[in-house]
């Protein structure tokens, strides 16, 4: 399966990724947490520190969506709005090309 993004740059801020996913900092700072408790680093989520400041990779922070998020099953109110979204932000840029 491949995948064709929609991104128009490389690294994004970090408001610019929570804004287009509708979620939190603290939500996305609770997903680090609970990654880099489990032995994940900020690097496999997509995150990259240039200064003082976070960055994003769009795109490998979309397959770390994909692989650690989009496959569990919500079983709480609020994980399933979260689910949502996460599905919705894929959705629009992410595009599957068979």
């Amino acid at each position: 399966m491949l995948f064709n993004y929609k991104f128009k740059k490389g690294l994004v801020k970090t408001s610019y990724l929570v804004d287009k996913l509708s979620i939190s900092v603290s939500t996305l700072n609770y997903w680090k947490t609970r990654w880099r408790k489990r032995g994940g680093s900020d690097w496999d989520m997509g995150m990259r520190l240039i200064g003082k400041n976070a960055f994003w990779d769009p795109i490998h922070f979309c397959y770390w969506i994909i692989n650690n998020k989009l496959k569990n099953k919500p079983t709480q109110p609020e994980q399933l709005l979260d689910h949502d979204k996460m599905i919705l932000f894929v959705k629009r840029n992410v595009e599957e090309k068979k």
